[in-house]
């Protein structure tokens, strides 16, 4: 795999990641708001309003990182950009349209708490919540397309037939599944963050019943991930080369070529599901008390959990990625000799990952390149740190 490739995996992963926290965060605040206004529960809405401190900073973190990749992809493969750009502008739109007004939610939220009328804060927090699940809507109808090229139409230019891109039969399957393992990842962050602090503190009973509540629609999650993770596996049997690339080296292969072998990030994806697992099992099975939630090994153990849930979102994203190479789209080596020209000598080209830009190969952009994404990671490490390890900082 190419640098340039290395590149935008290490800056994409730290995005997703933080994404997939955020689709979880922006689903249980405004709930949280909603239930403490109807209530009067002032706790309840301070636990609300810490949760949304972190959600500032995960998205912030998210926004950064997938700046940082935009930034590369555009650099290292122009053409690649400027066609995928033109022909899925549909989905692509819906993901941009809706970044706009999630990041116009997020302010309005906050700075419209306490301020705003309840039932005007609400509707920002519906805004909040909406746009959390059709921002990855519009991109993983483009990850689909990339999977395989469903309705793409070239005559008499190249364009997207939208709804047959989403009837891909790899799209349903990958948005759920992606929602799926975000919400399950999410809530296991929730419940870790309020495991780190019983740690070094009681908590109090708000906290408890949303670390529980968490545990349990973590659970839900994971179930629903042992449906739809299937689902998606035997989607791929539409995208032969990708499934080859990962399954054949677990003995089940199609008829298509074999360019690269993920089996073992596979494998490494599958442990850590079993960990959250048996982690969940053993914080919420019936023959243990409901003490073990609030002892140091069950606070510990839900640490443990969320860590493998973390990093199975970034193996899974990697996996999807990764199988596919060196193709942008996976199954450009069987349908590339069917398309007519000129269109198969500038599909052939741009949709070849190891087709860099000769302008982004000088040697001393590489070093500029490694410079600033070292600052990069060294300020996102430390604003972690600030804000989830820093001694005193206990909200």
């Amino acid at each position: 795999m190419n640098v340039q490739a290395l590149f935008m995996a290490l800056v994409f992963g730290i995005h997703i990641v933080a994404v997939n926290i955020g689709i979880a965060l922006a689903t249980v605040i405004p709930f949280l708001k909603r239930r403490a206004a109807k209530t009067g529960d002032k706790a309840l809405e301070e636990a609300a309003r810490g949760l949304f401190k972190i959600y500032a900073v995960t998205y912030g973190l998210a926004g950064v990182m997938g700046t940082a990749f935009t930034v590369f992809l555009a650099s290292f493969y122009p053409e690649f950009v400027g066609i995928a750009g033109n022909i899925t502008m549909i989905p692509f739109g819906i993901s941009i349209v809706s970044i706009l007004f999630h990041f116009f939610a997020i302010v309005s939220y906050w700075y419209g708490w306490g301020k705003f009328t309840e039932s005007l804060h609400n509707m920002v927090g519906w805004i909040l919540t909406i746009t959390a699940y059709t921002i990855p809507l519009g991109f993983r109808a483009v990850f689909a397309f990339l999977n395989t090229p469903a309705g793409l139409i070239l005559e008499p230019k190249p364009s997207l037939n939208v709804v047959d891109a989403l009837l891909n039969p790899t799209f349903l399957p990958l948005y759920l599944k992606s929602i799926a393992g975000a919400l399950t990842f999410g809530f296991l962050f929730i419940a870790g963050v309020l495991a780190w602090k019983g740690l070094r503190q009681e908590l109090s009973q708000v906290e408890k019943g949303l670390y529980m509540d968490s545990i349990k629609i973590a659970l839900m999650g994971l179930i629903a991930m042992m449906f739809l993770g299937p689902w998606y596996a035997l989607a791929l049997v539409n995208v032969p080369v990708k499934f080859n690339n990962i399954f054949a080296g677990l003995g089940a292969a199609l008829n298509a070529p074999t360019f690269s072998s993920y089996a073992w990030l596979f494998i490494v994806k599958m442990i850590l599901i079993l960990v959250q697992a048996v982690v969940l099992l053993y914080l919420l099975a019936p023959i243990k008390s409901t003490d073990i939630l609030f002892s140091q090994k069950g606070y510990k153990a839900t640490i443990i959990g969320a860590v493998a849930a973390g990093l199975t979102v970034l193996t899974g994203e990697y996996l999807n990625a990764f199988s596919q190479y060196p193709f942008f789209v996976a199954n450009a080596p069987l349908i590339a000799d069917k398309l007519p020209e000129p269109y198969k000598t500038i599909l052939t080209r741009a949709l070849n990952l190891e087709n860099v830009s000769p302008l982004a190969q000088d040697p001393s952009l590489y070093l500029v390149t490694v410079i600033g994404v070292t600052i990069l990671l060294a300020a996102a490490g430390y604003l972690i740190y600030v804000v989830f390890f820093k001694a005193g900082n206990n909200e």
